[in-house]
């Protein structure tokens, strides 16, 4: 499976564009047709962006992007063709500090950013400003190889901005299950319930809301966040 049809398998957001005319040099040529999707780290955005009732600015870019080769295209320099690496995002009030603060806490990784830009500046991914930018709203860049990446940033931004960063609470889900490593979210073949398994005991998820502060919380942790299918749900119910 390549990388572009796994991003498509994840269910992220994809589509297709002809090069303008009026594009650069830089292939494919005018009228090419290019199949594009986002990139794991540019979803996770776009819906905790959602979430938020952030305004989005944009994942895949305007003819005006599409004429010229760079992370708001399928066609970015030196990127994998047909991934989108980049989002446009309006930030609420505090909302630049709290990225920043993010970018310089040690055990907080933005290594899977490229750089971004925001209030007029460019900072590399440790929140370091390296440049002068036109753009007033953030644009983040994601770098080559997080393209598969879950990344919880617009989530923890907002914690901060509400001062509840860092106290994240267990889900209930976890509680019942008795643990938190090891535990995955499966559902069976053909049915609609999702239940958060392991160790031979496994609890199902009341709904939706359930499901995403579960998914939140693998996401913060580095795990597996993902729907697993199963044949046969095993282990006893909690």
């Amino acid at each position: 499976m390549t990388l572009v049809s796994d991003l498509k398998k994840r269910g992220n957001v994809a589509g297709f564009y002809k090069r303008p005319a009026g594009s650069d040099g830089y292939p494919p040529t005018t009228g090419t047709r290019v199949d594009w999707v986002l990139a794991q780290p540019v979803q996770d955005l776009l819906e905790q962006g959602k979430r938020l009732k952030w305004a989005n600015k944009g994942t895949i870019g305007n003819p005006d992007h599409l004429k010229k080769h760079g992370d708001h295209t399928g066609h970015s320099l030196g990127k994998v063709r047909g991934v989108v690496y980049a989002k446009d995002t309006a930030l609420p009030k505090g909302g630049k500090d709290a990225l920043l603060y993010l970018c310089k806490l040690a055990n907080y990784d933005t290594r899977w950013i490229d750089f971004f830009n925001v209030d007029g500046g460019q900072y590399n991914y440790a929140g370091k400003r390296v440049a002068a930018s036109s753009d007033q709203h953030l644009h983040v860049s994601v770098k080559r190889g997080a393209e598969t990446l879950r990344v919880s940033l617009f989530d923890d931004i907002a914690a901060v901005l509400a001062g509840t960063f860092g106290k994240r609470q267990t889900p209930a889900a976890f509680q019942r299950l008795g643990f938190v490593d090891g535990a995955l979210l499966v559902r069976r073949e053909g049915e609609a319930t999702v239940w958060l398994a392991g160790r031979g005991k496994r609890t199902k998820l009341a709904d939706g809301k359930e499901l995403e502060l579960v998914r939140q919380y693998l996401q913060a942790r580095g795990a597996q966040d993902g729907i697993v299918p199963v044949g046969v749900l095993s282990g006893d119910v909690v």
